[in-house]
């Protein structure tokens, strides 16, 4: 049966109250708030890669041409000296990081953009952040290679070496490298947050201890689609760079996350809550 509308009774406003006072009272325009949905790790990532699929093939392209560049460069200075020393090949190496340092840096730039929803990134993220922490990249850069290429002269000199005392040495060694490599994960990260020097290197460390199966398994899972795309050798071009700069920022993301609901449960009001 059909409802006949000019039988229904006319709406009549009250005396004294205007169509505004009328309307703001009217469920269609109270506030409201958008929803937040937090995806997981595996399901952000492939958000990420995917719906910004086009740019972030680019980013790399350009990663990949200034590393590129860096190197020939490196390799024409160098190949003024004698090839009998070990001069090009340093030459090389750190024009190579002059070059890559600020790269790497706008590429975390930009992931960190892309892996927020309220950020929208573009090209020009990737440049501006090259430009902002070049310096920063720099001294990062040259840090990671000094302390890697200590612990690396370490644990083959001790590595040579025969009897218990090398050996505990070595394997010492090779946790400390161990430690470096995951704190490694979110030191890029954490540069482009603006943090101090002492508070990146302390949070970098913080969350390779805190978290460490999380941050191994994250080392491995990027070491092998690494080594699958280079195997590909087109996907070094299209891929490589991006996929670990996302994931290094998802996994800081997730992280943080997961340390901030454990400190907001363990808050004084929470507590007060739960004894309540």
């Amino acid at each position: 049966m059909m409802r006949d509308a000019r039988s229904e009774p006319a709406y009549a406003r009250p005396e004294g109250v205007s169509i505004w006072d009328d309307l703001r009272d009217s469920p269609l325009l109270e506030p409201t708030y958008a929803v937040v949905e937090e995806r997981g790790y595996f399901r952000g990532l492939f958000h990420v890669l995917y719906d910004r699929m086009g740019s972030l093939i680019l980013v790399n392209l350009a990663v990949v041409l200034q590393i590129g560049l860096g190197a020939v460069v490196g390799l024409l200075i160098g190949g003024v000296f004698s090839a009998k020393t070990a001069v090009p090949l340093v030459i090389t190496g750190l024009v190579i990081g002059i070059a890559g340092a600020p790269a790497f840096a706008g590429l975390f730039a930009y992931a960190r953009a892309a892996c927020d929803e309220d950020m929208s990134p573009t090209f020009g993220t990737y440049l501006s952040g090259q430009r902002r922490y070049a310096r920063r990249s720099w001294g990062l850069l040259a840090l990671q290679a000094a302390t890697g290429g200590v612990l690396f002269l370490n644990l083959r000199f001790y590595g040579s070496m025969h009897g218990l005392a090398g050996t505990t040495i070595s394997v010492l060694v090779l946790l400390l490298g161990v430690l470096w490599a995951m704190a490694g994960a979110y030191v890029w990260p954490l540069l482009v947050r603006d943090l101090s020097w002492r508070l990146l290197l302390r949070n970098a460390f913080f969350l390779a201890l805190a978290a460490p199966v999380s941050t191994i398994a994250l080392l491995a899972g990027l070491t092998l689609i690494g080594g699958l795309l280079i195997l590909i050798r087109v996907g070094i071009v299209i891929a490589f760079f991006v996929v670990w700069a996302v994931a290094e920022n998802l996994a800081l993301q997730r992280l943080v996350r997961k340390f901030n609901r454990k400190k907001e449960q363990l808050s004084p009001e929470s507590l007060t809550t739960a004894a309540q």
